[in-house]
């Protein structure tokens, strides 16, 4: 018989078995009580959130596994020193948990939901306490067990968190280095509201917008530019939130249908890196204002929600071409200068290794901009830049420097009717070979015609159809 302290000992512990001796074997039985096991399971935190299984500490929830619940409970076990009783729980505990996991699809679905963003308020996780970032209102810090819902271990940021006064917005390094990737201070803001947006965890089916970051000089010619600060950007934005990252050479979003098979429900951004020449982006429409498809191999489709969905951000040395309502609605735009290249980086700047480098008080400056960031795009939403001279560039890069020059000269006259085909072929005359193509595509000549207009802020007025096709003017 086991001695008096032992059975103490077992008293003040929870059991879920019942025990019988077996004087035979001048030891003790035991069988699994599965009723007492699911109670024992639900007293340590584990629940049911959408089916699958997680484990709550407090309010902090973490994914699991049937493995990961046996362990748990064969530890717990094991602290009970008897042998016996081990080998008992292994042998019920698989057929009980692995096997037919009766006991776990049984669980208390979770009384708790996800802490969650709203239009005007953020919340950002960090070690001991929530900030919770809100429009045109200074910061507030929330304890955990405040909160009204529960978040996951995984989006908890393991910094402490430090409020400073407003002054102290544009000391941090990675502030100074956007400063340094922006013209002016409208452009600044510009970059510090897109930064926001990809921040705040709240998706807006009226905005539907993906961030293209692109450089400045490309536009100029054509070629691109690498080390302008882009990725070093998107870095910054991974060390508060999750991201999804696809290389955009690879990446397939039109035919493949594992395409998104990165994404998990945490993820916040995904990241389309170092977008190709001609991307289609017109192929993430449907991701961008409905519900994402995940497929992974041999299992089901899960639709990920479009609130639950990520925000995409794609970075390129291209111009991604698209300029219809339906590419202006879901874009968003950050043109970065050319002060960072690969014969000047921002170590040449600061000094040390962007985030490896920082100590715990860069850190604290470094999420208290970010979070400025973030309160910026709840209280003035995107900041656009305009810049004629980029727009011009633009314009430029997506039609021919050829067509615009040609415009000014000849056609950028008000209410005289031309025809798309007479201009068209004008072209050809003048310039040569080179715009024979537009012989194969009347369209993209009225494409680059309302371009153009759109620049000048002129409207397309269509007119009679003559011998040389349709005739429009400018109004």
């Amino acid at each position: 018989m086991r001695n008096q302290s032992k059975k103490q000992e077992i008293k003040n512990k929870e059991v879920f078995w019942t025990e019988e001796y077996n004087p035979r074997l001048k030891a003790y039985d035991y069988k699994i009580d599965a009723p007492a096991l699911r109670v024992y399971l639900k007293n340590e935190g584990y629940r049911l959130f959408k089916n699958e299984p997680i484990k709550l500490t407090g309010r902090v929830a973490s994914k699991v596994t049937a493995d990961d619940i046996f362990n748990y409970t064969l530890r717990y076990v094991e602290t009970f020193e008897d042998k016996n009783l081990e080998a008992s729980f292994i042998k019920m505990g698989e057929a009980l948990l692995l096997r037919n996991k009766a006991i776990i699809i049984s669980l208390q679905e979770c009384e708790f939901r996800p802490l969650k963003d709203s239009e005007f308020i953020s919340y950002k996780f960090y070690d001991g306490a929530i900030l919770k970032v809100e429009k045109n209102k200074a910061f507030e810090i929330l304890k955990y067990e405040e909160i009204d819902g529960f978040i996951w271990q995984e989006t908890i940021i393991k910094r402490k968190f430090k409020v400073l006064e407003e002054k102290f917005i544009e000391d941090a390094i990675f502030a100074k280095f956007i400063k340094n990737i922006s013209n002016n201070e409208d452009h600044f803001n510009s970059i510090c509201s897109a930064v926001g947006y990809l921040l705040h965890n709240y998706k807006d089916q009226r905005k539907p917008v993906a961030i293209i970051v692109n450089d400045q000089n490309l536009i100029d010619d054509g070629k691109p530019q690498g080390g302008t600060g882009k990725g070093l950007l998107i870095k910054g934005l991974s060390k508060i939130v999750e991201k999804a990252l696809y290389n955009g050479k690879n990446a397939d979003f039109t035919n493949n249908k594992f395409a998104y098979q990165n994404v998990s429900e945490t993820s916040n951004i995904l990241f389309i890196d170092d977008a190709p020449r001609n991307f289609n982006f017109e192929a993430l429409f449907s991701v961008l204002t409905e519900d994402m498809p995940i497929e992974r191999k041999h299992q089901p489709v899960l639709a990920l929600p479009y609130k639950e969905s990520p925000k995409f951000v794609i970075t390129t040395n291209y111009t991604i071409k698209g300029t219809s309502s339906s590419f202006k609605r879901r874009r968003f735009d950050v043109f970065l200068n050319n002060y960072y290249n690969a014969s000047h980086t921002p170590a040449d700047d600061f000094g040390n290794e962007f985030f490896h480098g920082w100590d715990e008080e860069e850190w604290y400056y470094f999420d208290f901009f970010m979070m400025c960031c973030l309160r910026l795009y709840l209280s003035m939403g995107f900041i656009k830049y305009n810049d004629p001279e980029w727009e011009l560039k633009i314009l430029k890069n997506e039609t021919s420097p050829d067509f615009i020059d040609f415009m000014e000269s000849n056609y950028a006259e008000k209410n005289v009717y031309n025809s798309f085909v007479s201009i068209r072929d004008k072209m050809i005359a003048i310039y040569g070979e080179k715009y024979m193509f537009l012989k194969r595509d009347v369209k993209t000549m009225i494409e680059w015609v309302e371009l153009y207009a759109n620049y000048k802020g002129l409207k397309v007025l269509r007119g009679p159809r003559t011998s040389e096709g349709f005739t429009f003017c400018f109004n």
